[in-house]
């Protein structure tokens, strides 16, 4: 990569000093943008001991983790082991990625201060966006002071005497952990010095949420298979702001692609030759990234992967300066991104639409095959013989029911062409033909259809198009009803 850090770098060791005396806060978000990736992570609870109180410290632990939990984009999953805060927390020493609490009489070595109630202890490493990511934080409490489990106003007394609260400071240190920082101007538990608050206020949230909204932060658009146009260019969300924090200041467009089942995904974005380019795909969290600049030549980036059911997350970024020829003068400029699937079977489509606004309790399946249905995809080559085929599982209400079934697409342009009953495709005319049948019958349980049949692009003079199809069915009592696919069957011509 040119001009991204990707290397895995361990951060200068940050100490956070916890809560002093009294006082109010704002939330803060380390400009560096310091954060877990996937929005989580697990802390090990099982400190041993019980407050004077009869509270095992464990559990105050717990119930604090919980409150973030329950009230953040945040999820701390609290495992009940023990680890030690201080293994792998010396100078020089690597991180051993897991987050321990305990008590001790020094931070790992190193003096408290006198009014220091906790300390938190941070390891980064860079991630291939160029910030850093969380891959360790562990929490040190001052033993050398009295601690007790309890809701209310501070207990008065003495610094030798006074005993403090061990919930409420587990729940501002958790909020270290997950990436905030102190700003004393609005009442919060992130407060710089120890109050009065017992539970997270609106501002700790606030933070939590703002610094885990990712794709929230910038406009995003959902992605489909086929054809997507856009341009990086002056107005569009910048990295930092994507990631609330950071330095990194290129343009980036976020699409989001939610996918019915697994299926092994190539995405190719081609530029316009100034536009420098960098491709990401990764989880709904900007978790699990994967990344490319060139792989499909001529400096445009591909990458294949195999993705799960579920929300994925595509970024379109470039460079915060200009870089050198041959792959692009420009951090700005217009680019195509093509999505394309691989799969054994016809795809799940999901969504259902109707002409009249009904409901049915029916599914629909589509996919393009070059080889008789051994597999589908949805881009084929100008040449290449493929069919169309669909499957549609009739609402059980209406299996059994004299009806039709009917097949569309829809160009480029918005044109709509339907497949009537000789097997063609011709424009829809709907002053004329309110609901378009391809085929009159007694619908069965299953539908299975051919909506194209060793259909070739070139005989028909187009060398490249993106193309949807929709198929549905209706019944004959009800003759101006039509459901069918809310997501289409995509025909990607390259």
């Amino acid at each position: 990569m040119r001009n991204k850090r990707i290397a895995l770098v361990l951060s200068p060791l940050l100490l956070s000093t916890a809560l002093l005396s009294t006082g109010a806060q704002a939330f803060d978000i380390s400009a560096n943008a310091n954060k877990w990736p996937g929005a989580q992570t697990i802390i090990y609870t099982g400190v041993p001991g019980t407050s004077r109180s009869g509270t095992p410290w464990a559990f105050a632990l717990q119930r604090a983790a919980l409150e973030w939990t329950d009230n953040t984009r945040f999820t701390f999953v609290s495992s009940p082991q023990y680890r030690d805060p201080c293994a792998g927390a010396g100078p020089g020493s690597p991180p051993d990625n897991l987050n321990g609490i305990d008590f001790r009489s020094t931070v790992c070595g190193n003096s408290f201060n006198a009014s220091t109630l906790a300390v938190t202890v941070f390891f980064t490493e860079f991630n291939i966006l160029g910030t850093a990511d969380l891959v360790e934080t562990d929490i040190i409490f001052n033993q050398n002071l009295n601690f007790d489990v309890y809701d209310g106003p501070q207990r008065p007394g003495s610094n030798s005497s006074r005993e403090y609260d061990f919930q409420r400071i587990a729940l501002h240190e958790l909020g270290h952990v997950i990436g905030l920082g102190h700003d004393d101007t609005q009442p919060a538990i992130m407060s710089s010095t120890i109050g009065n608050l017992f539970r997270l206020q609106a501002d700790d949230i606030a933070g939590a949420d703002t610094l885990y909204a990712g794709i929230e932060n910038c406009d995003y658009r959902s992605a489909r298979f086929g054809w997507m146009f856009g341009s990086l260019e002056d107005g569009d969300c910048r990295v930092q702001q994507l990631l609330s924090g950071g330095s990194d200041d290129s343009f980036i467009d976020v699409f989001t692609l939610d996918l019915t089942q697994e299926l092994f995904v190539t995405f190719d974005m081609i530029t316009d030759g100034q536009l420098d380019s960098v491709l990401f795909v990764g989880n709904a969290n900007l978790g699990q990234l994967r990344v490319d600049e060139d792989s499909a030549g001529n400096c445009n980036p591909r990458l294949t992967t195999t993705l799960p059911a579920g929300r994925h997350t595509v970024l379109v970024n470039t460079y915060s300066n200009n870089i050198d020829p041959p792959c692009g003068v420009t951090n700005t400029g217009n680019y195509r991104l093509s999505v394309v699937l691989q799969t054994g079977d016809l795809l799940t489509l999901s969504g259902q639409q109707s002409f009249q606004g009904g409901t049915a309790n029916a599914r629909f399946y589509g996919g393009v095959t070059t080889n008789g249905g051994q597999n589908y995809t949805n881009r084929v080559s100008a040449t290449q013989a493929f069919d169309v085929k669909g499957r549609i599982e009739i609402d059980p209400a209406h299996q059994g029911q004299p009806g039709f079934l009917a097949a569309a697409l829809i160009t480029p342009q918005g044109e709509i062409l339907v497949k009537n009953t000789n097997g063609e495709l011709v424009a829809y005319q709907p002053e004329v033909q309110l609901v378009p049948v391809s085929e009159r019958k007694v619908l069965g349980a299953v539908e299975e259809m051919d909506v194209l049949t060793q259909f070739r692009a070139s005989e028909s003079g187009i060398s490249e198009i993106d193309v949807d199809f929709y198929i549905g069915y209706g019944v004959d009592s009800n003759p101006g009803e039509l459901y069918f696919n809310g997501q289409p069957i995509n025909v990607l011509v390259e």
